[in-house]
């Protein structure tokens, strides 16, 4: 990734668009951020680590409101990129999708414990 010159640059967006005015436009302007800088120091030291956000969204796949099946889909978006590109449908990745009808909840921990 980081030998396309275009590509480095946007990976390391984050490092040099933090906001001076104390408006989060980015996840680099959260505590969440800052948090991780401070707790994972090595990592935070390499603006070229890449750093994920995870979001999962739930639907029900026969659109019957009385169906007990639902699936969920567990989605990645790479924060590291700047915000008109981390969450273009050519930068999201689909990384779990699981289907109903379990709970959500015990189905992720069993997928996570198994990684």
């Amino acid at each position: 990734m980081f030998g396309i010159f275009e590509l480095e640059e946007q990976l390391r967006w984050h490092e040099t668009h933090k906001s001076r005015d104390n408006k989060m436009g980015h996840p680099v302007d959260s505590v969440a951020w800052e948090t991780i800088n401070r707790t994972w120091q090595p990592f935070a030291s390499d603006p070229r680590n890449i750093r994920f956000g995870l979001a999962s969204e739930g639907f029900n796949p026969f659109q019957d409101c009385s169906s007990r099946h639902s699936c969920w889909s567990v989605i990645l978006a790479i924060f590291n990129l700047p915000p008109w590109l981390c969450m273009l449908k050519e930068n999201l990745m689909l990384s779990l999708l699981i289907p109903g009808p379990k709970s959500l909840e015990m189905t992720l921990m069993f997928s996570w414990n198994h990684l």
